[in-house]
C-alpha cells in the first residue's frame, strides 16, 4: 500500500474519532440530564473538547521535530518535548482546576478525557501501525 494511501487511513481515523467525541458528548449531555446530573455531562464534553484540543495541538507540535537540528546523528527533539510538556501542563491543571471547583461532579472531566483517548487509540492503532511498519 502506498504511504499516501496509509496516512489517508489515518485521517480518515482521526476525523471519525473527533466525529464519535462530539457523539459521545451529545449522547452524555442526555443522559446525564435524563438521570438528573447535567453538570456531570457537561464536563464529560469538557474532558472529550480537551482531548480534541490536545490531539490537534498535537499535530502542529510534531512539525517541530521537522524543524530540530541534528545532533550526533539524531534530530533534536528539545522543541517537541517543550512544547508537549507545556500543552499537556496545560490540559492537566485544567482539569484539576474544574475538578476542584466543581466537586463532586468536577471529576468527570477526566472520565471524558479518558473516553476520548480511548476513542482515538482504537481508531489509529491499525492505520498508524501500517504507517510505522518497517
Amino acid at each position: 500500500m502506498a504511504l499516501d494511501a496509509q496516512w489517508s487511513a489515518v485521517a480518515r481515523g482521526y476525523r471519525l474519532a473527533l466525529v464519535l467525541a462530539g457523539l459521545v458528548g451529545v449522547a452524555a449531555l442526555a443522559v446525564c440530564t435524563v438521570t438528573g446530573y447535567p453538570f456531570a455531562g457537561f464536563f464529560i464534553t469538557v474532558g472529550l473538547a480537551l482531548g480534541g484540543w490536545n490531539s490537534r495541538r498535537l499535530w502542529t507540535d510534531t512539525e517541530k521535530l521537522v524543524d530540530g537540528t541534528k545532533v550526533a546523528g539524531e534530530k533534536w527533539r528539545g522543541p517537541a518535548a517543550v512544547a508537549s510538556a507545556k500543552r499537556l501542563g496545560l490540559i492537566t491543571l485544567f482539569a484539576f482546576l474544574v475538578a476542584l471547583a466543581y466537586r463532586p461532579l468536577g471529576w468527570t472531566v477526566f472520565l471524558g478525557l479518558l473516553v476520548f483517548q480511548v476513542l482515538m487509540v482504537s481508531l489509529l492503532a491499525k492505520p498508524l501501525s501500517r504507517v510505522v511498519r518497517p
